[in-house]
């Protein structure tokens, strides 16, 4: 695929989505453009966190090039659960609470 989209100038970007935006609003009821907006917003910052988290590694790998060993990769990992974990707790007492 070739990369046009990469290869519009910035005013023309912003005024291409900004046009399709208006034809959208004009075509769908006020519930879908708000499906459809939020839809679009998480897949804009899915993208954003995405390349955020791979500059910061990309940066700390740079840094310190001791921290691609695979026991750091499962300290994450585990961390994460942990994580995961508690907010599963939480969210099972708010809701056996209510």
């Amino acid at each position: 695929m070739e990369r046009i989209v990469f290869n519009v100038g910035p005013y023309s970007f912003t005024t291409s989505a900004f046009l399709i935006g208006l034809l959208l609003v004009q075509e769908l009821s006020i519930e879908e453009q708000d499906s459809i907006g939020n839809w679009l917003q998480l897949v804009g910052l899915t993208m954003q966190t995405y390349a955020s988290q791979k500059v910061t590694l990309d940066v700390n790998n740079i840094t310190n090039e001791d921290n691609t060993n695979k026991s750091d990769d499962v300290t994450n990992i585990d961390a994460l659960k942990k994580t995961i974990k508690n907010i599963e707790d939480k969210l099972d007492e708010l809701y056996n609470n209510k």
